[in-house]
This record gives C-alpha cells, structure tokens and sequence, in this order.
C-alpha cells in the first residue's frame, strides 16, 4: 500500500506574507460497488450479487438509523453521525424553530484499527501535480497566449486547471490580470466568461 502526495499554498492574507504550504492525498481513482463486490467476493463464500445486495441493505439501514439520531458504529470501520446547520441566523432560542435547522453533512470517526492499518502506508510525493512549485507571472502568460491561440474564451475553472493552482489563488490571479486590462468578462459577474485584451495573449 502506497499514498501519493503534494503540497499545496495555504491561502494568505497578506500577498507579502511568507506563504506556508500543507499536504494533500492525489487521488489516484474512485473505487465503487462493483469494485467492492469483486473484492470482497474473491475472500469469502459470498456472490459477487450477495456482497452487493448486502452493501445495499446497509447503506438502507444506516440511512434508517442516523435519521432516528443514532450513531451508527461499524466495527474496524468507524463511527458515522448526522450533522446539521441552521438555514438562517438564530438569535432567540425558542419553540419556532421549524425550517430553520436541516440535515448538512455526515461526520464519520475512524476506527483504532483502521487508523492502525493506515498508519503502516508508505507515502511519496507526487510528481504529477507541482501545485507547490507556483508559476511566475511570465509562465502564467505564456499559458494563456496557449490557451487562446485555439481557445476564444477561458472560465475561472479552466485557468484554474489550466496553471495548476487552487480556487482562491486562481480567482485572485484572474482578479489581478481585470485590473491590470489583460482580460475582460463577456459574461456575468455570477458566471464569468473572459476573454484577452486587444494587445495581450496573441490577441
């Protein structure tokens, strides 16, 4: 067992401050259902349809039992858990709460075991996505002038993509490039759409 990783800039306040930078796993696939009962099928007795339907009954169960507020512990798995959110701010605590709580997410607690299991993983760093190694403003240009000698337009989603670089420091980059009137949005403010300058990225 192997995990891949890389490190990516922690957001900053100030763009004079020394930036600080945390790990992240690369995801390597998605492992589904089918996947499982392949799995689990060839270390016990069971069918490939058998380890399915029974996947399937318990994800019924658990969505039974969490929405009673229990918690629900599988064993050398862990523990999962509802957690709600309030949809509007609460400032008197009252009887007319209705509408104002909902379901938000589910929080699930590792096992000892598990933990332990993982723990034995031996870790790499990944040479597939250098998000720790930014670009200078002359490499981002370049990337663009790309971009746009087969492509009219580009979205935040694509430069992000594009240059490697997570959403915040991709929205401020592209924030600096407007102000700077190297790029223009065609589009809303909601859903920008932006296109180059006359003069700049091959335009």
């Amino acid at each position: 067992m192997s995990l891949l990783y890389e490190f990516y800039r922690n957001p900053q306040s100030d763009e004079n401050e020394k930036g600080t930078y945390h790990p992240r796993v690369i995801t390597t696939g998605r492992v589904d259902t089918e996947q499982l009962a392949r799995d689990i099928q060839q270390s016990c007795s069971l069918t490939r349809s058998d380890v399915k339907g029974m996947l399937a009954a318990l994800a019924d169960k658990m969505a039974q039992y969490l929405s009673e507020g229990k918690r629900v512990y599988l064993e050398d798995i862990g523990y999962f858990k509802v957690n709600l959110q309030c949809n509007q701010e609460v400032t008197e605590v009252d009887d007319k709460g209705v509408g104002k709580v909902s379901f938000k997410s589910i929080s699930f607690r590792a096992d000892e075991r598990l933990k332990k299991a993982l723990k034995r993983t031996k870790i790499y760093r990944s040479n597939l996505k250098p998000h720790s190694m930014p670009m200078t403003d002359e490499e981002i240009d370049a990337k663009l002038a790309e971009h746009f000698a087969t492509n009219p337009v580009i979205t935040r989603r694509q430069f992000q993509f594009l240059c490697q670089l997570l959403k915040p420091t991709a929205c401020r980059i592209i924030k600096r490039l407007v102000e700077e009137g190297k790029l223009k949005n065609i589009s809303s403010p909601q859903n920008p759409v932006y296109v180059p300058v006359e003069g700049y990225f091959g335009n």
